[in-house]
């Protein structure tokens, strides 16, 4: 497997570490942050109904996504 150097601000990398889970790598950590996250396409049409109904339902939906934060 080949590696790569990467260099990032001190705050970036402080909450790089606190995202890890035990002795996970920060690839590890990396990869299942960038797996886990909604992009804009996801986004697309979340909203398009009007009322707060449906954005609460769009809400749970957001939320209950794998890797999602409460």
């Amino acid at each position: 497997m080949s590696s790569r150097n990467i260099a990032v601000q001190k705050s970036v990398y402080e909450a790089l570490a606190r995202q890890k889970r035990g002795p996970e790598s920060f690839t590890s950590v990396l990869r299942r942050l960038l797996e886990h996250q909604a992009g804009l396409l996801d986004l697309i049409g979340a909203w398009g109904k009007s009322g707060e109904r449906s954005d609460q339902a769009a809400l749970r939906a957001l939320r209950a996504r794998p890797g999602a934060k409460p």
